[in-house]
């Protein structure tokens, strides 16, 4: 009786830490995505064509920077061919590696639940992670042509916000899409396995 209380105790101070963490994850997310939202539209008003306003025709002013365009492009499209490849090489060894993953947590741990959902755990991880690899690559490179634009025509400190605001759209939106889908699996494994440990749950989504 003494034993089932404390586990009772234990079970229910674990309830209301999650039940805070639910309310500190997700609106913290939220607040990390629309933050980079808002530094992606000050990095979109510098216009790679000219648009007819002042700062477009200025930035267009010079012949290179007429073929800016042009290698933007070119560059968009090497980057992504290259993930096209890439994440098609990446999703065969992700499948072949999640069953390998299944069939080894369930034998080590004597439950096919367990390594259902510590597979399941990775195919998501891999895929966030291949989702974040692509908003990356192309945040990146759309930022990098208006960098070059802003340094060419304003100097140094547009040019070195440009770039520090691509910077930091890659790194809110990464990081904050990262927790919110760990959040996201987590809530789901509880729902999944509600009789099931908060250190099962866990060492399941640590193959995320």
């Amino acid at each position: 009786l003494f034993r089932s209380r404390i586990l009772l105790q234990e079970h229910t101070s674990t309830q209301a830490t999650m039940g805070l963490a639910d309310i500190l994850i997700v609106p913290s997310c939220l607040i990390g995505l629309v933050f980079a939202y808002l530094q992606f539209l000050l990095i979109k008003q510098i216009k790679i064509e000219p648009d007819g306003s002042d700062l477009g025709s200025r930035l267009m002013d010079g012949a290179a920077e007429k073929r800016v365009p042009e290698i933007y492009a070119k560059i968009m499209d090497g980057a992504t061919q290259f993930l096209k490849v890439e994440y098609g090489i990446c999703t065969v060894f992700c499948f072949a590696f999640a069953v390998v993953i299944y069939f080894l947590v369930s034998w080590g741990s004597d439950s096919s639940q367990q390594g259902a959902l510590t597979a399941g755990a990775f195919l998501t991880g891999a895929f966030t992670s291949m989702l974040c690899g692509f908003l990356g690559m192309m945040v990146a490179t759309y930022s990098n042509a208006r960098t070059t634009l802003a340094c060419a025509h304003h100097g140094y400190t547009l040019g070195f916000n440009t770039a520090f605001r691509g910077g930091g759209v890659m790194g809110y939106a990464l990081c904050s899409l990262g927790v919110l889908v760990l959040w996201a699996l987590l809530t789901i494994f509880r729902k999944i396995a509600p009789d099931a440990s908060f250190e099962i749950l866990f060492d399941c989504a640590a193959g995320y």
